[in-house]
C-alpha cells in the first residue's frame, strides 16, 4: 500500500486546478459517458471556467468533492473522481469515476477507485460509499466488484437512453471498522 493515501499504482489524485479547464471540457463533453453520468447537454469552456473558479474542495460545506486522477509518469490527467451527494448525518456517500477512453482497460479505474474508497472512509470518515451503474456498462460494474462493491438493489427502467430504457443497479460498500 502507498504511504500516499491518494495515490493507488500509477494514479495520484489531486485537487481540480485551473490548467485542468480543458481536460475538464472533454470529459463533460465525452457523450459516450453521458448516460453515465446523467449529463444532458454539452458543457462550455465558460462553465467550467466558473465552476473551476468558485469549487472549493470542501466536502463538508459543498457535500461533493472532485479530484483529478493524474498518471504518476506522465504528470497528465487521465481521469476525474468524484464524491457526491454527502450525507454527513448518515456517513454516506455517492462515489463516480471517469476515466478517458484512451486509458480505459487497463487496470486505471480500479486504481483510480481503490484510492478514492481509501480516502473516502480511511480518511474522511465515511461509513457507506454507493453507485449506481446501468445494468449494461460491464467494464464499471466488475471494477466496483473488484473494490468491494456488492450489488444491493435493482433499479428498474432506471435511465433513459435512445432505445427506451435500461435498468440500473445499486452497488454498496460499508466501510465496517
Amino acid at each position: 500500500m502507498s504511504t500516499n493515501i491518494l495515490q493507488e499504482k500509477e494514479i495520484i489524485l489531486r485537487a481540480v486546478e485551473p490548467s485542468d479547464l480543458d481536460f475538464i471540457f472533454l470529459a463533460e463533453n465525452d457523450s459516450q459517458s453521458w448516460k453515465a453520468s446523467s449529463t444532458v447537454a454539452p458543457m462550455s469552456h465558460y462553465m467550467i471556467q466558473q465552476y473551476i473558479d468558485t469549487y472549493r474542495a470542501d466536502i463538508y460545506q459543498e457535500r461533493q468533492l472532485r479530484l483529478i486522477a493524474i498518471h504518476t509518469h506522465t504528470g497528465q490527467p487521465i481521469g476525474i473522481a468524484d464524491l457526491y451527494d454527502y450525507d454527513p448525518r448518515n456517513s454516506r456517500a455517492g462515489i463516480g469515476i471517469y476515466i478517458t477512453p484512451s486509458h480505459r482497460s487497463q487496470g486505471y479505474g480500479k486504481s483510480t477507485l481503490k484510492a478514492l474508497c481509501r480516502y473516502a472512509q480511511d480518511f474522511l470518515g465515511i461509513h457507506m460509499l454507493y453507485a449506481t451503474i446501468a445494468t449494461d456498462n460491464h467494464p464499471s460494474i466488475h471494477i466496483f466488484t473488484r473494490c468491494q462493491f456488492a450489488q444491493t438493489a435493482t433499479l428498474t427502467h432506471w435511465i433513459k437512453t435512445t432505445q427506451g430504457y435500461t435498468s440500473a443497479i445499486v452497488m454498496q460498500r460499508i466501510d465496517t471498522k
